[in-house]
């Protein structure tokens, strides 16, 4: 048996995510890129020849022509883990209106016509080959609700740093699924950028989003293929299925009090949260990631500059500065001697000269 999760893009035109989890706990499979219906259907087909579940993150039977489907609201009207979830409500109208197609349907289709032995059902009894509907935001609630939320996903609203923060934290969740049952053995070989995520630019960050959202996807199948989970719905007008650990299971909600940084912060910062009764976790880091995180540093320094207008922040600014010279081997005064020839062949602002247009006459 095989385990395949996907996070299906809803138009043909950006990147699905795609992760598949072997029976003995090991990911086997784990790409975000532009897949077509047929491309997925083949991978599907191709590790599914011994059974499979297969969870998909979109919504695959939208019978509703407007307002929202009954599995929609009757999970965000359940209390899990004493928390609730929001879920994004379709009807057919929407989806063609707004993407041109309902695509869960159509790969649904896609894969049932390159192998029909698939059922499209919340019901896993005694199936070897089931596609079911799931979504990573009630798969994070059913097994982590004592992290319960991570705002890992890209908002408009939402500063990317704070975003980046966030899917540190998710990724160190990742890990307690090796102690899980079933258990995830090789998580750290696919997930294991917790040093490098603050420096990940938006692009970078999303193929990551998407492999994490289908790895949650296919981690929630492997999980309903043990125990018993949570369907909403029914499989004639739409169903969503989530994984939902034992009460017992839950920890005690320590994790709710950590923070994940994975940032670069001044020399005395380790000694200042010890000395206010709090545990720091530092690791060295140093060559190319080093510069990297010092190349964001300066970014996130910058922005704070801009967003207070404060003095105070271009001497944080001026100090990671002083950092990249010290790495690059540049002294201060080789750089100030920079500084003074610019200003001996451009000038300087002194004169507070605006450029408004150039013109060939």
């Amino acid at each position: 048996m095989h385990y395949i999760g996907i996070d299906l893009a809803w138009t043909y035109a950006n990147e699905s995510g795609i992760c598949v989890i072997a029976d003995n706990g090991e990911i086997v499979y784990c790409e975000s890129q532009v897949f077509s219906d047929e491309m997925i259907a083949d991978i599907v087909a191709e590790h599914a020849q011994e059974g499979a579940i297969v969870g998909i993150d979109a919504p695959l039977i939208v019978n509703n022509e407007t307002g929202s489907r009954y599995c929609d609201g009757a999970i965000m009207r359940e209390k899990i883990h004493g928390k609730n979830l929001s879920v994004f409500t379709c009807s057919k109208s929407f989806m063609l209106n707004h993407f041109g197609v309902v695509r869960g349907e159509e790969v649904v289709k896609a894969i049932r016509k390159r192998m029909p032995a698939f059922a499209l059902t919340g019901d896993l009894t005694n199936k070897k080959h089931v596609i079911i509907e799931t979504f990573p935001t009630g798969i994070t609630l059913g097994l982590f609700p004592d992290a319960f939320p991570v705002k890992y996903k890209i908002k408009h609203k939402i500063k990317f740093e704070t975003t980046k923060t966030e899917m540190g934290r998710m990724v160190n969740l990742l890990k307690r699924l090796s102690d899980f049952n079933p258990p995830v053995h090789n998580i750290e070989d696919f997930f294991n950028h917790l040093s490098s995520i603050q420096a990940m630019s938006k692009k970078g960050f999303k193929n990551l989003e998407d492999k994490l959202d289908a790895f949650l996807c296919a981690y929630a199948a492997y999980w309903l293929a043990k125990h018993q989970g949570k369907v909403f719905g029914d499989d004639q007008d739409g169903f969503i299925t989530i994984p939902i650990i034992d009460e017992n299971e839950v920890r005690d909600g320590k994790s709710e009090r950590i923070r994940v940084y994975n940032k670069l912060i001044r020399d005395k910062i380790p000694q200042i949260i010890e000395d206010n009764g709090k545990k720091a976790i530092i690791e060295k880091v140093s060559g190319p990631e080093y510069l990297n995180l010092l190349n964001v540093k300066l970014g996130e320094e910058l922005q704070e500059y801009l967003d207070s207008q404060k003095v105070e922040e271009l001497a944080d600014l001026v100090e990671v500065v002083y950092a990249i010279l010290n790495y690059e081997g540049v002294s201060r005064q080789e750089f100030e001697d920079i500084r003074k020839q610019k200003v001996e062949e451009r000038g300087a602002f002194r004169d507070k000269p605006l450029l408004k247009e150039v013109s060939d006459s």
